[in-house]
């Protein structure tokens, strides 16, 4: 694998709620609204000064209902106390401690939690993501009660919202679940840490990836066909380890994530396909649903770069659900994520049913917002010579279902959103991104990212109207080439 495999990273757009800092989430993409918790969970300005974000296409009139209006004034804080007040150092090793969630309007949260770090690079950086895992099921900001809970800190994305704008446009263009986020304040020990946002942390349940979660005795024909929730990423490949001597998990050259987890080589290029949800199915008792699971993603290898690959019913239609493919190729190919098919490509199978793509995850890199691989370039594919994409585009009736795709969001406007609303939050967020660049630099950039072609603005106003004049240039692209 080469050394620019090994540091793909992603960007994307996201949709989230009018006033209230984030998004509710919903498998209809016309069903999303905003929770009466969240919304009155920030405090909001009635008008905003859209002029600083604004550009030819933007009719604020024409917004859906959903989007952020307004300013707002402040976000619901989330304070979180560590026993002792011990400092988080490890992405493995939880620490215990107390959380409380206060905002306008709404009646406190509060209990205890474990909390961690997580994240691949972004753990180096000085502006920490976190796992925290409550110690009960809770309703968070109007999002659907868990104890499973990640906060994003968006610490490379000056923009604070290049994750935001992706999950906003993967809910309407339909993604059967896309993770529900909200805007917060977070402090540390009482220590301020800035904007962050609250997501959903990406796992199988009612409210989340809404499959079967399967149990050692379902090993009958039919319930051992689902569900499986699976992840590619190019950090779990067997060799990965033999030079990336700098991660934690790689000991003496031996991937210890990889040892822990049940994974599928690919024999066509892509990265191993490793298997999140059961967590248990290296134990010698699952060894049937480990078989299946293998089994089917070598057939559908088989089925995808076999001679009868268009065949519906002999071909990868068998075996993929080919519309949430089309949707997840566009979402990362628009937004150029450099993460997209190689790291953080989350997939599912379904009890008696096919193999979807999705939920997306991780676009803080994208929009332009990293200089290697080309994905600083505005012309170019990104996702589609990866394996199964290049041979997917080799069927005339799945390049057909692209473009059709492609031309139906852009004619029902839903292309337009990804500008509308990131003008709409970067004036909501305007008070909010003051105060978290007092204490985080705009201007701070791990050099491997190399931040694009314009090597950074200096501000957040130049971050923003950097970022929606690369994606303007990015979907003109996209649009010519699509429709040649």
């Amino acid at each position: 694998m080469t050394a620019i495999i090994r540091f793909t990273f992603i960007f994307f757009a996201v949709l989230l709620q009018a006033c209230g800092g984030g998004s509710s989430g919903s498998k209809d993409p016309v069903a999303i609204s905003s929770s009466p918790a969240s919304s009155a969970a920030a405090t909001v300005s009635s008008t905003a000064n859209f002029s600083s974000f604004s550009s030819s296409s933007s009719v604020a009139s024409s917004m859906p209902a959903d989007f952020p209006v307004g300013v707002v004034d402040a976000l619901p804080v989330l304070k979180i106390t560590t026993a002792g007040s011990a400092p988080i150092l490890s992405k493995e090793t939880y620490v215990n401690g107390n959380f409380e969630l206060t905002g306008v309007g709404m009646a406190p949260v509060d209990g205890a939690l474990e909390i961690r770090g997580r994240g691949n690079s972004t753990w180096s950086w000085v502006k920490k993501p976190y796992r925290l895992k409550l110690a009960n099921s809770t309703e968070m900001l109007g999002m659907p009660a868990s104890k499973h809970w990640v906060l994003l800190a968006n610490y490379a994305d000056k923009t604070l919202m290049r994750n935001d704008i992706a999950f906003m446009l993967s809910r309407h263009l339909g993604l059967e679940y896309t993770v529900r986020n909200q805007y917060v304040e977070v402090t540390l020990n009482g220590a301020y840490q800035g904007v962050y946002q609250l997501v959903e942390h990406i796992r199988v349940g009612k409210d989340r990836v809404n499959i079967p979660e399967l149990k050692v005795a379902d090993t009958d024909a039919e319930k051992i066909t689902g569900g499986y929730l699976m992840e590619v990423d190019f950090r779990m490949h067997k060799d990965y380890c033999q030079t990336a001597f700098w991660e934690s998990f790689c000991v003496n050259g031996v991937n210890m994530d990889r040892e822990a987890a049940f994974c599928v080589d690919s024999t066509h290029g892509m990265n191993p396909f490793c298997i999140d949800t059961p967590e248990t199915l290296l134990e010698a008792n699952w060894s049937a649903q480990r078989e299946y699971i293998n089994k089917y993603i070598t057939d559908t290898e088989a089925a995808l770069f076999g001679n009868n690959f268009t065949d519906p019913q002999l071909g990868y239609a068998a075996y993929i659900d080919v519309d949430s493919a089309v949707n997840y190729f566009l979402i990362n190919e628009l937004f150029k994520n450099p993460d997209g098919a190689v790291a953080s490509f989350y997939l599912y199978k379904k009890r008696n049913g096919k193999l979807f793509f999705g939920p997306i995850w991780d676009f803080d890199l994208a929009f332009g917002n990293a200089g290697y691989d080309d994905v600083d370039k505005t012309y170019g594919w990104h996702i589609r010579p990866a394996p199964w994409f290049d041979r997917l585009f080799q069927d005339p009736a799945f390049k057909a279902k692209v473009k059709a795709r492609w031309n139906s969001a852009k004619a029902d406007g839903k292309l337009d959103y990804v500008f509308q609303y990131a003008e709409a939050r970067a004036a909501w967020l305007d008070k909010q991104q003051k105060k978290n660049y007092l204490l985080w630099s705009v201007t701070d950039f791990a050099d491997w990212i190399i931040h694009g072609s314009h090597g950074g603005t200096g501000s957040y106003e130049a971050e923003v109207k950097e970022m929606i004049r690369w994606q303007r240039e990015r979907y003109k692209w996209i649009d010519t080439e699509l429709n040649k």
